[in-house]
This record gives C-alpha cells, sequence and structure tokens, in this order.
C-alpha cells in the first residue's frame, strides 16, 4: 500500500484537538511501522495552505494507491483513481455556528457534505460524533467509521506528582462552547469554602476582555485567585495537569476530548459534562455535570475537592482508563478501515 497523509495541520503554529490527534496518529504510525510519506504546503499561510490542499496535494495523490486527509477537511476534488479518506473530528460549526466565524461556517457547509460524498471513508474519533454524522448525511453511513486518538507516551508513563497544589485547571480553546463562563460562575460560588486558584489555558485571553458576562465575573474573582495562561506548550501543559488538583471541562459539545484524558493520566481527578462524547470516552473514571446548570457544576467541584475517597477513586480509574488509548490500537484500527476501502473496487 502506498500512502500518503496530508499534514497540512502540522503547518499550525498552535497545536489543538486536531493538530494533537494528527501527531499522535503520525507517531503511532512510525512506532507500528507503518510506511507512508508525508505531504505538507510549503506556505505558512493558512488560506494559501486551504489553496494547496485542494490543488497541488490531489494532483500528487493520484501517485498512491490512499491519500489520508486527517485535519477535518480534505481536496475538493477526488484525485483520480487514488481511494481518499478523510477524518472529520466533529461537526460543532453547525450546532454551535456563534463559536466560529461567519468565514469559517461557510467555508466548512461547502467543503463537509461534499466530502462525505467523495470520500471512500470518513473516520471520527468517537461513536457519538459518528451517531451525528450519520443523521446529518444518512447516504454515507457506510462510509462512517470511528477511530479514537491515542495518547502521548509521555502522558502514558507520566510519573505522579503525590502533592497536589490548591489548583481547579481548565484547558481549551476559548470560544463559547467550551463553557469557560460556566466554569468561572461556578467557582464564585465556592471560592469562599475552598483555597484554590481558578486556572484557565488555552488561547488568548483576549476574549476574556470583549466578553461582558466574563467581565462581571472578574469583578467578582479576586485577581489572585484567577489566572489566565493562554496558549501553552505541551511541557507547560503536562506540568499544569501534573500539578493541578481538580480538572475541570464543563463544555457543551466535543467530538473527542483529549484534555480530560490528558489530565486523567497525569493523576488529576477530572469534572466533565454529561453530554454523550464525554460518557464514551471518559467512562467511569470521572465526575458528570449538566453544563447548563452553573450550581450542579459547583456541586460537582465542591464534592471533588471534599471527597478524599471519591478523589483517589477518579484518579485511579482514571489511570486505568487511559490505557485504553494507546498508539497501537489507534493504528489497528486505521489499517482495519484502509484494508476495507482498497478492496472495495466500487468507490
Amino acid at each position: 500500500m502506498k500512502l500518503l497523509i496530508d499534514g497540512r495541520v502540522l503547518k499550525h503554529k498552535k497545536i489543538t484537538g486536531v493538530e494533537r490527534y494528527v501527531r499522535e496518529l503520525l507517531t503511532a504510525l512510525n512506532q507500528g511501522g507503518v510506511p507512508y510519506d508525508l505531504a505538507l504546503p510549503s506556505s505558512g499561510n493558512r488560506y494559501r495552505q486551504h489553496i494547496w490542499e485542494h490543488t497541488a496535494l490531489s494532483f500528487r495523490a493520484r501517485q498512491y494507491d490512499l491519500l489520508l486527509s486527517p485535519g477535518n477537511i480534505g481536496p475538493l476534488w477526488k484525485p483520480g483513481r487514488t481511494k481518499l479518506v478523510t477524518i472529520i473530528h466533529d461537526l460543532s460549526f453547525w450546532y454551535f455556528p456563534k463559536s466560529y466565524s461567519a468565514l469559517f461556517r461557510g467555508y466548512y457547509s461547502l467543503l463537509i457534505p461534499r466530502l462525505f460524498r467523495i470520500s471512500d471513508a470518513v473516520l471520527t474519533p468517537s461513536r457519538s460524533e459518528k451517531e451525528k454524522m450519520n443523521e446529518r448525511f444518512p447516504g454515507a453511513r457506510r462510509k462512517i467509521h470511528v477511530v479514537p486518538g491515542c495518547l502521548n507516551e509521555k502522558f502514558l508513563s507520566c510519573r505522579l506528582q503525590e502533592e497536589k497544589e490548591k489548583l481547579i485547571l481548565l484547558v481549551g480553546s476559548l470560544n463559547w462552547r467550551k463553557n469557560y463562563r460556566g466554569a468561572m460562575a461556578a467557582f464564585c460560588r465556592i471560592m469562599e469554602r475552598v483555597p484554590h486558584r481558578l486556572v484557565i489555558a488555552g488561547g488568548s485571553d483576549q476574549i476574556f476582555k470583549e466578553d461582558p458576562q466574563v467581565r462581571k465575573l472578574l469583578v467578582k474573582i479576586p485577581k489572585e485567585r484567577i489566572e489566565f495562561k493562554g496558549y501553552l506548550e505541551e511541557g507547560e501543559l503536562f506540568e499544569l495537569y501534573r500539578k493541578a488538583g481538580l480538572f475541570v471541562f464543563p463544555s457543551f459539545y466535543e467530538g473527542f476530548g483529549f484534555p480530560p484524558l490528558e489530565a486523567m493520566a497525569c493523576g488529576c481527578p477530572v469534572i466533565v459534562s454529561k453530554i454523550s462524547s464525554l460518557l464514551e470516552v471518559c467512562a467511569d473514571a470521572a465526575h458528570y455535570v449538566d453544563p447548563y446548570d452553573i450550581g450542579n457544576i459547583a456541586e460537582g467541584m465542591l464534592r471533588v475537592l471534599s471527597d478524599k475517597d471519591l478523589r483517589a477513586a477518579l484518579i485511579q480509574k482514571g489511570l486505568e482508563r487511559t490505557r485504553l488509548f494507546s498508539g497501537e490500537q489507534m493504528v489497528s484500527a486505521l489499517l482495519k478501515v484502509f484494508g476495507e476501502v482498497l478492496s472495495d473496487e466500487t468507490g
């Protein structure tokens, strides 16, 4: 099998969930001894990178048996007889449109339906996301497969820090669907009862300056009790996970959700939203809350912080849970799909 992988997202300066998924996928393929060539755009400009994906990439892919586009989109044109496998991580731009710009929504709304038509297979990281895709694109049901992400070996072999700091951590790109407002509002309700600081990592803190609801919350929270870290490199984020006494992830919508798993791997008890994808990913290794109920989030935070036995149980279950997300399992699932696609001559 001659495999070409679209590496467009690897040119992005910041590593978020999609970029992390792709990077760990390549690491897993390398460790599994799976040969492939990696195609990268020469330009650092995102708009030119998209043009490259729809032109030069398709032309080069004609020399291969299979093209894998793992970064949420793929080429507009199927490259000749080459099989096309696209990884679409989620459809959040349809369900939470105000989290994205009008240009982003317009581009994805045109491109995603076409990819479901021309791809020989569409992969997504969770069963819950597959169900959403089946509902929206019923004609593509047989093409849609689940290939969960895998954790970096650094997290899977993390040396645990026994003495945790008085720190509640929230990690994620700072857009509305991540529910950073809910986490802050919940912290406001418990901060007189716990000594912890709330630390928010991900993206720019500019969004907090522009959000009037957040500005009202910041008036209530003393400056020494909240910190915005902005975007962090993986090493810095890794250390935060190790130090944190509690990880909170009250997101409204996720296709998969790397941060809770990363926190679990570092021995941090985890609170997440009771939504289908996170129930699937975290199973019984997390404490669940209603992301639309500030009181419920606050109660969950207070309970996990105050209940030593619950905290210990969540930490142990979390460590066990993360072992299921290995690179070996990811490669096995991926190669199974590749085999099915290459054996189907009708595509």
